[in-house]
């Protein structure tokens, strides 16, 4: 409360506390100095005490000395001396206990003193230690006030900055919004020049598919005048799907004729359009062509180093198409039989292709889980499409704008053929991996195969899966990864190949099994074959299928 209270006036608290001890040894001091006081006296007079006792007993002596003892007053006066000198020794022995008293005292003080000197050592030190972290604090209130003004200036220029950058950002602001209306300027431009164009294309693609279909009706009117000009019916405008519906396609019941068309395995067949030539390609990397009438070798092409997985004809028939497991995909002429272009740029290898309608475009389906658009002129790639999965086969819808792909996660996809695009896709109609996908000549229908051994009906108007085709017995086996399915030429039948190197047909209207055909040759039903390919002929007459055995059968009525 002192303390306070003197700091409250304006000292400080080390001169307060030097006060406040020089005060207290002051006040022990006066207690000290009355004990010294008293016993210097009594030292005094214990001396004056021993002094006159020395004397009287001196004078005693003398006494004693020189009267007699017969001298009453002479001992009257010794007893009054030695009666003296008896107080006089009670009162030094007095003396002597007071002293050993004062004594007593004085160690008391004088250990309290030496208490009192240890505290005030001990007080000393920790005014020593607080003076210490005094001056500690305060460089450390000054380094801290330093690093305060330091912050301070350093703000300042932050704020500065700051502000200077909030100007800039407004001025940005600003930029940027006469940037943004001047860019809704140019796109609006740029929109009207693309819509100018775009009417301007759709223009010239108008006029060009007008002019393209007006060749394309040339073209198959003089073909038809080549071909059927002896039918009943010479009008020029039967097309040849038309024809074909104008007669039965006559179902297959026996198979005709079986040879080894390759060493090893029989990968792909095709037919050209005219169903005259038969093309097939195998594990042995070669592409054989037959005379279908003769049904005998006619040319042999090679170009491949690994063994071939599919083959097709172009549209217009000129040229002959094969893919394989060397990741390449190679155009020969039909007529010369020399290469024309050669495909490259797939990771894996290619199981199926295709040509566009027009034959200036050519699609490839390789495990690299990729589908590309190719310029059979240039032979480069226009596009490459991710799949998401392995293609192990496709297929050109009849009108040429839809490509259809069955893939190893079992799922079956259709892409635009102009750009790729996915047009729809199917994940759930099979548990097992799809091994194909073909359209009907009228394009309103596909069917696929799959290795659960069932095949799917879909109807692309509206893209369902209206029926389900499998065998009631449980005796069609789809072995192979890309063994296809196809309808016949007037749509009204399908034909897949199983193990043993069987045909099932079903019949598309009621969905059920309408036949199962067995080769009788020994050289096939001695072997377990598995179909890898099948084609219904364009002419309707012929079925001819492959094992992988290398086994090429004709199958007739």
């Amino acid at each position: 409360e002192i303390l306070s209270a003197r700091m409250a006036e304006g000292s400080s608290w080390v001169d307060t506390i030097h006060e406040l001890l020089d005060e207290r040894d002051r006040k022990e001091m006066r207690s000290f100095e009355g004990a010294f006081s008293q016993c210097e006296r009594l030292m005094a007079m214990q001396k004056e005490l021993k002094t006159r006792n020395f004397v009287l007993e001196r004078k005693i002596s003398d006494l004693s000395t020189n009267t007699g003892a017969s001298d009453p007053m002479s001992a009257a006066h010794i007893q009054s001396l030695e009666h003296q000198v008896k107080q006089k020794d009670e009162e030094l022995a007095g003396l002597y206990k007071l002293q050993a008293t004062n004594t007593q005292k004085m160690l008391s003080l004088s250990e309290k003193a030496q208490a009192d000197a240890k505290l005030l050592e001990k007080k000393d030190m920790e005014i020593k230690a607080l003076q210490e972290a005094s001056e500690t604090g305060d460089e450390r209130v000054e380094h801290a006030m330093r690093i305060k003004r330091a912050l301070e200036g350093e703000n300042a220029v932050l704020k500065q900055e700051i502000e200077s950058l909030r100007k800039n950002i407004e001025e940005a602001h600003k930029k940027i919004q006469a940037l943004a209306k001047e860019n809704q300027v140019l796109v609006e431009r740029i929109l009207k020049m693309k819509n100018q164009q775009a009417d301007q294309m759709n223009q010239m693609n108008e006029m060009y598919e007008k002019a393209l279909k007006l060749a394309q009706e040339n073209a198959a009117e003089a073909m038809n005048n080549e071909k059927y000009g002896g039918l009943p019916d010479k009008t020029g405008i039967i097309d040849k799907i038309a024809w074909q519906r104008n007669f039965d396609v006559q179902m297959p019941t026996r198979n005709s004729k079986a040879f080894i068309g390759h060493k090893g395995q029989a990968s792909a067949l095709a037919f050209d359009r005219r169903g005259r030539t038969l093309a097939s390609c195998g594990t042995d990397s070669v592409v054989r062509v037959y005379d279908v009438k003769t049904q005998t070798l006619s040319d042999t092409l090679s170009g491949h180093t690994a063994a071939v997985l599919d083959i097709e004809f172009s549209e217009d028939d000129k040229m002959i198409m094969a893919a394989g497991n060397d990741a390449r995909a190679i155009i020969w002429s039909n007529d010369t039989k020399r290469q024309l272009v050669t495909f490259t740029g797939h990771a894996s290898k290619i199981c199926a292709c295709a040509f566009s309608l027009d034959s200036t475009k050519a699609f490839t389906g390789s495990h690299d889980r990729t589908l590309r658009i190719w310029d059979v002129t240039t032979g480069g790639c226009r596009k490459k499409v991710q799949c998401g999965s392995a293609v192990n086969y496709l297929s050109v819808c009849a009108g040429g704008n839809i490509v259809g792909t069955a893939h190893l996660d079992a799922s079956v996809r259709l892409w635009s053929a102009r750009d790729g695009q996915q047009v729809a896709s199917w994940t759930d109609i099979h548990t097992r991996q799809a091994t194909s996908v073909e359209f009907s000549n009228d394009g309103i229908y596909a069917v696929t195969n799959s290795r659960d051994n069932t095949l799917r009906l879909i109807d692309i108007r509206t893209y369902n899966s209206i029926k389900v085709f499998k065998d009631p017995s449980g005796k069609y086996r789809n072995s192979h990864n890309w063994n296809n399915a196809c309808f016949s030429p007037d749509g009204k039948y399908v034909v897949a190949g199983s193990s043993n190197s069987e045909l099932f047909i079903w019949d598309v209207k009621t969905g059920k099994l309408a036949k199962r055909v067995k080769s009788e040759d020994e050289r096939v039903t001695g072997l377990t074959g598995n179909t890898t390919c099948v084609r219904w002929s364009p002419n309707g007459q012929n079925v001819v299928s492959c094992d992988n055995l290398g086994f090429v059968m004709f199958w007739t009525p």
